[in-house]
This record gives C-alpha cells, structure tokens and sequence, in this order.
C-alpha cells in the first residue's frame, strides 16, 4: 500500500511541498517534472518515465523532449512544475522485438517508469489527469489519425480509452468525427464502431484539460460501462498511424511523408486515487 500513495522520486521538496498541500485526491504516480528537468534526464534511469520507452530506433529522449515556454495547465503546479513537449521525427520508428521496426508508425510516447502492467493505477478506481496543447512551430499533419494519450491493456490487444485527433484512418470505425480538427475520447477499441464519449475542438494555443476516470474493479468507465480490468500501461505523448487503403497492415505498411517535424505539449500529467469519490479539478 506504500507504493499506491508514493509521489515521484524525482520532485524536489519544494515541489513534494506544494503537491502535499494543494493535491487533495491521493496520489498514485506523478509525471511533472521540476523547473530544473532537463532533456537527458528522460534518459537516466532515475526518470520518473521509463529511459527506454517509447521511441525510435537508436534515438535518444535528449533528442525528443522539448520544454516551449507556454503558460502553466490547470493541473500544472504553478512555478514549479513545467509543461513537456513530445516531438515526432522520420526517425521516430520505434523497434518491437522479434516484430521489427513499426514502419508504418511514427510515435514518441511517455510511460510510467512505475509501471509493470500490474500496479496500483489499475487498482480500484483511478483518475487519469493530463493537459494538452498545439506547438505552432510544429503542427500536426491532420489527414493522419494521431493518439497523444491512452490505457493499453496488459496484452497489448487494445485500450481501455483512447484520446485522439486527426482523420481517422477508418472512418467507418469512426463515424460520429466530422471535423478531423477535434480532440476526441473514445472507449474500449474492441467496439465498432468506436464509441465516442467526448469531442471538442482542438482550438490553437490554448490547454485543453482532461480526466478520465476507470473503475477497474467494477468494471466501469466514466461515463461508459465496459471492460475495466486488463492492467496495462498509460502512455502519453504523439502516436502517429499512417494513411493508406483498409485492409493494409499499419504497423508494417501505408504512407509517412518525409521531413517529419511535429510535436504536441502535455503538462499535468498524474494519476490519482478516486476509490473514495475524490477527483481533482484545477492546482491554479
């Protein structure tokens, strides 16, 4: 039970201080990083997210993660805490295994350094908290569908939400999204079509704040009944499909362009336990 409430290693006092009294929901695992975090901090073993996962073959955190001088987000710890850029390039393919390079993918992702699929963010019910924000400099290719954050299961066969944005890459498994400009969370993947819980515009040089909480025990979702348990792993940062015709094999096949500059900023990333009905609704 230690573990369920531990903050981050790697905060300051300063920052443990300000969390401890602001933060009213118990924390499960904390992914702001301080002031002083740098790039290659991602890639030490001390990171609160895991050195080595997710990202191109041969590439380095150092080489990925950017901190834009942005306003802090509603879940950020004012002047302490620092929003995280996760950028893509054409080098962001990552390796899996015997599978080989994804080459039909472009994705650079954040997981809990914590996370073994078991942990206590699966446990009971929980509260998934991030921000999210367009970097002007780096836009997105919108005619791709783009997954900046979901909960994948322990055997990696599907999520148990998805939040997405761009032109999906089925539109029949996603037919309520008219607007490939929106922000979009959507439930277990396994449904089709996908049931569309929420949409809202994906409007330029503003946060948009999402929670999202999973009763893992009693098999519900907020607002959604359906598949809670299955562990796994939250990922944060820009998971990017290729286009191409149904039917191809979008780990292997479909089209990237080249010259690859894109990026999308997150801050207030945690996770926290709501198993007594408490969820967060702003630091600021």
């Amino acid at each position: 039970m230690v573990a369920r409430y531990c903050f981050a290693l790697a905060l300051s006092t300063a920052l443990l201080a300000h969390v401890a009294s602001a933060q009213k929901c118990p924390l499960i695992w904390d992914g702001r990083v301080t002031l002083r975090t740098t790039p290659a901090d991602f890639d030490k073993n001390s990171s609160i997210y895991d050195h080595q996962y997710v990202h191109g073959e041969n590439q380095t955190w150092a080489e990925i993660i950017k901190f834009p001088v942005v306003e802090p987000s509603l879940f950020d710890v004012p002047k302490l805490s620092k929003p995280v850029e996760v950028t893509l390039s054409d080098a962001s393919i990552f390796l899996s295994g015997p599978g080989g390079l994804q080459t039909g993918f472009r994705r650079s992702e954040l997981i809990p350094a914590t996370n073994n699929g078991t942990d206590p963010s699966v446990i009971g019910t929980t509260t998934f908290h991030w921000s999210i924000r367009n970097d002007p400099a780096r836009p997105l290719n919108y005619s791709h569908e783009y997954h900046p954050a979901w909960h994948e299961t322990n055997s990696y066969d599907t999520e148990q939400f998805t939040f997405e944005t761009g032109q999906p890459f089925n539109q029949s498994f996603d037919p309520s999204v008219h607007n490939p400009r929106t922000l979009r969370l959507a439930g277990n993947r396994e449904v089709s079509p996908e049931n569309m819980l929420f949409q809202t515009p994906f409007t330029e040089n503003v946060w948009h704040n999402w929670a999202v909480t999973l009763g893992w025990d009693s098999k519900t979702r907020t607002p959604e009944k359906g598949r809670g348990p299955g562990g796994g792993q939250f990922h944060v940062g820009v998971f990017k499909q290729p286009t191409g015709p149904l039917g191809i094999n979008v780990l292997y096949e479909g089209y990237q362009e080249s010259h690859i500059n894109e990026g999308l900023i997150h801050g207030g990333v945690f996770i926290e336990d709501s198993s007594k009905g408490c969820v967060t609704t702003s630091l600021l």
